[in-house]
């Protein structure tokens, strides 16, 4: 199911210092307290700009500069596309990040020169992607989905939805490409990749929820995210262009700040009961789209957490993805924003305690593409998990009596990516006949087997969780023999 997919999917990373600058061992905390960052414009000019860092995803080796094929000078970006199937990974990916954050609020938009060896397209590129001490950032994340190459050297543009925020910005380019034609591998080339100030870059337009006017009731106190926004800007050959974006671009204003307040980028905190409008401006125009948001005040937590038996389930027979109980594995997110065509998920979730015992909750289970069904994913792309031995899927799953769609039927479902690795790629859904029961502990003990579909099971990347209501807490996931 390709379109369950995050837009950047690390799967194997290397890092390959290309460069450093002198200030490179120092600690990035420590530069954001610095008064002013360089405006180094750019990123590639025959070679690669001070300080950059180039890390790989997929199959590491689908990047090399290029000394033979370039639009100018002496030297190219060459990215080499895998075929459907490649043992060693059938997608190509990277992120060039610095090793000191750049101020490029006097740029309008990054540009580049880029051809194909055959007329194709890339599935998704863009900047604001890097990753600091460990964790990912993505708060200024843009995303440029099918562009299409040509076999000519063609100048594109990459337009910065508000360049007022980008005074401190690391992530300076990401791709992620899919083999397209049936599966059949490419290569292409960018060159003169550069931070410009374009005046004729006009009319900026965004776009959140769809453009829809949402309402999202029983809204409990904490911080919830705004779902990526789409843009249009008209560009300097006249082509509108669109482009998906992180919500720290936008300025976001709450008509009750006792009710939720404004004051993290792109997301806001609900500290109180009542009602209050969400809306927002894009650079000084007003974005579509508006959440009204109707609280109930402080969350309604369960009196207590389940331990799992450790005689029923020996450590030695348990692959734990979250459980206070077992060592768990790397995992990357418990709520991955994927974009949809047409809509983006608001779910957002949290980690309480209680007697000593953490459980994530999740709330405001949606997703406003899917109408039918609502959906979030615990992810764990970076280190895949084996699953072979196992025979049984667990979870601890709690809904409170108030939660709106308690009547849901769930559906979850695993995804298994063996593919990228010589196997084979699959998923499997198991669909509940019945609504969880509200007000207590429910155990789920789902066999593998049940979850039509699955057939490899040494590279699982996904759990997804559907059709959940609104408010669910989820405790001790794991798989067990």
């Amino acid at each position: 199911m390709k379109m369950l997919k995050l837009n950047y999917s690390i799967i194997t990373t290397v890092i390959l210092l290309l460069s450093a600058v002198g200030c490179s061992d120092r600690n990035v905390n420590e530069l954001a307290n610095s008064a002013s960052y360089p405006t180094t414009p750019e990123v590639f000019i025959d070679g690669f700009s001070a300080g950059l860092n180039y890390s790989a995803w997929g199959k590491v080796t689908n990047f090399q500069v290029d000394y033979s094929t370039v639009y100018r000078g002496s030297a190219s970006m060459r990215f080499d596309v895998p075929n459907a199937g490649d043992p060693f990974g059938s997608t190509a990916g990277g992120v060039f990040q610095t090793s000191l954050p750049r101020n490029l609020s006097g740029y309008t938009a990054l540009t580049f020169w880029a051809k194909a060896t055959e007329t194709d397209t890339l599935s998704s590129i863009g900047f604001g992607e890097s990753n600091v001490n460990g964790a990912d950032v993505a708060s200024h994340k843009v995303t440029l989905n099918k562009l299409v190459l040509t076999t000519t050297w063609t100048k594109y543009y990459m337009p910065i939805p508000d360049p007022s925020k980008l005074t401190a910005e690391t992530g300076m380019f990401w791709y992620w490409i899919d083999p397209r034609n049936g599966g059949k591998g490419f290569t292409f080339w960018i060159d003169e990749m550069k931070f410009e100030n374009i005046g004729t870059i006009t009319n900026p337009s965004g776009v959140m929820f769809s453009g829809k006017d949402m309402v999202f009731n029983n809204i409990e106190n904490g911080t919830y995210s705004i779902p990526d926004v789409t843009g249009s800007f008209n560009l300097p050959d006249g082509i509108n262009q669109s482009e998906s974006f992180a919500p720290g671009y936008l300025t976001l204003t709450s008509t009750n700040p006792g009710v939720a307040n404004v004051n993290t980028p792109g997301k806001y905190t609900v500290t109180g009961s009542g009602s209050t409008l969400i809306t927002a401006r894009l650079n000084g125009a007003h974005v579509q789209g508006s959440a009204l948001v109707i609280s109930i005040g402080p969350p309604v937590l369960p009196s207590n957490a389940l331990t799992p038996n450790t005689t029923q389930y020996p450590a030695s027979t348990v692959k734990s993805i979250y459980s206070d109980t077992y060592p768990n594995v790397t995992v990357d997110s418990y709520e991955p924003f994927w974009t949809w065509s047409g809509g983006g998920m608001t779910t957002n979730y949290s980690i309480y305690s209680i007697n000593g015992n953490h459980v994530i909750r999740y709330t405001n289970f949606n997703d406003t593409y899917h109408q039918n069904g609502v959906l979030v994913a615990i992810s764990f792309e970076t280190v895949p998990v084996d699953i072979s031995a196992m025979t049984t899927f667990h979870m601890d799953v709690f809904v409170p009596a108030n939660s709106p769609n308690a009547t849901n039927k769930l559906t979850i479902s695993l995804e298994d990516w063996s593919g990228n690795y010589g196997g084979v790629s699959s998923m499997g859904s198991y669909k509940s006949s019945s609504a969880l029961a509200t007000g207590s502990w429910v155990s789920l003990e789902i066999p593998l087997s049940a979850f039509t579909g699955l057939n490899g099971k040494s590279h699982l990347v996904h759990i997804i969780l559907n059709n959940f209501p609104t408010v669910t807490f989820v405790d001790n996931v794991f798989f067990h023999k």
